[in-house]
């Protein structure tokens, strides 16, 4: 059984290699292969266009469709994987994408065909908790702002905030949100001796007060709160979760942290907010539209800090992801019941037949 894994400029293919030679005893022997890019601009801007687009809006080079022709499993990280290559690869059974987002492969045809198709949530938890408590201090105690004005040859003291600057302990963060991230995010608060309260209607209970969170309604965790960080995922149901109504529940002398996903706030919203006072400050680090330009009404705030979708970037996120998904995915062949990360479990039984 052939695997073929696609590095790229974040995860080369020596580090797919070395992970997935625990698939060995099973039969499977791996081959790797790096998508060849010119540099990270150019691979952000094929990530950009995916995102908008959907995966098939850019094919893989013919030489990594070649590679992938007798491949039964396929790995990749950002690389494409559309209709055409899966079309290509008539042996193709599972994919495994080293990413919580899958927004680069044809998970509905790939479904469609059969093929199992595996995900690795969580690979940058830690990346993000951490920038999340970086940005939250950032912001309230105006490093970046003061880091840029001397740059710019400017002694500022006085900043927006400068008469309600906080000390962390005995704070409240509320986390919008409690799964990994959010939960790791409460363990570093915690570790600032701040309090923490949370909101996620799907949260088990025992978990969260495992983790010394307090559970509370939404509008209870705005009105509380000092610090509201987002870390929920996007859905139909939760798009603009946070608008006009939910910015008046907070504070006047709180912060607002998403490095979650834009749409989780109405941006006009937020904006007005900052302007009008409503809320102290907002660290932000993904936008709807990317970049958002110069003329973007956020990026012209003195009350915010704001960053380029750079939360989830670190090298142990990157490097981490292979262990991880090769430790599910080698459930396959081991005891298929401790598969967590599989987007079409219905179709293991037909892996079980072609196996």
């Amino acid at each position: 059984m052939k695997l073929l894994g696609i590095g790229d400029l974040f995860i080369p293919a020596q580090y797919i290699a070395k992970p997935f030679e625990a698939l060995a005893p099973f039969g499977v022997e791996t081959h790797v292969v790096d998508w060849q890019l010119e540099s990270f601009d150019q691979l952000q801007a094929i990530n950009l266009k995916v995102e908008q687009g959907g995966s098939d809006a850019v094919e893989p080079p013919a030489e990594i469709v070649e590679q992938a022709r007798d491949a039964e499993i396929i790995i990749t990280h950002f690389c494409t994987l559309t209709k055409r290559l899966v079309d290509a690869c008539p042996k193709l059974k599972a994919i495994g994408v080293l990413r919580a987002g899958y927004e680069n492969v044809n998970v509905a045809y790939a479904k469609e065909k059969g093929i199992l198709v595996f995900n690795t949530p969580g690979r940058n938890a830690d990346a993000v908790a951490d920038f999340t408590i970086g940005v939250m201090i950032a912001e309230c105690r105006n490093i970046a702002k003061g880091h840029h004005g001397l740059k710019n040859g400017e002694w500022i003291r006085t900043y927006p905030n400068y008469r309600t600057i906080p000390d962390l302990p005995g704070r409240t963060v509320g986390l919008v949100g409690l799964g990994e991230i959010g939960l790791k995010v409460a363990k570093r608060a915690k570790g600032f001796d701040m309090e923490v309260v949370g909101y996620d209607p799907y949260a088990k209970p025992e978990v969260v007060q495992a983790h010394g969170i307090k559970l509370v309604s939404l509008d209870e965790l705005l009105k509380e709160s000092d610090f509201v960080s987002m870390h929920a995922r996007l859905t139909a149901d939760n798009r603009h979760l946070i608008g006009e109504r939910e910015f008046g529940l907070m504070k006047p002398t709180s912060y607002f942290i998403n490095t979650a996903r834009a749409g989780l706030v109405d941006e006009d919203a937020l904006y007005q907010a900052l302007k009008s006072g409503t809320i102290a400050g907002a660290a932000i680090d993904v936008f709807e539209k990317e970049p958002p330009g110069e003329d973007h009404p956020l990026v012209t705030l003195d009350n915010i800090t704001i960053t380029p979708h750079m939360a989830g970037g670190s090298v142990d996120a990157f490097y981490n992801s292979p262990k991880r998904l090769v430790a599910d995915m080698i459930n396959l062949f081991q005891d298929q019941s401790k598969i967590r990360f599989l987007l079409n479990r219905d179709r293991l039984s037909a892996w079980e037949r072609q196996g």
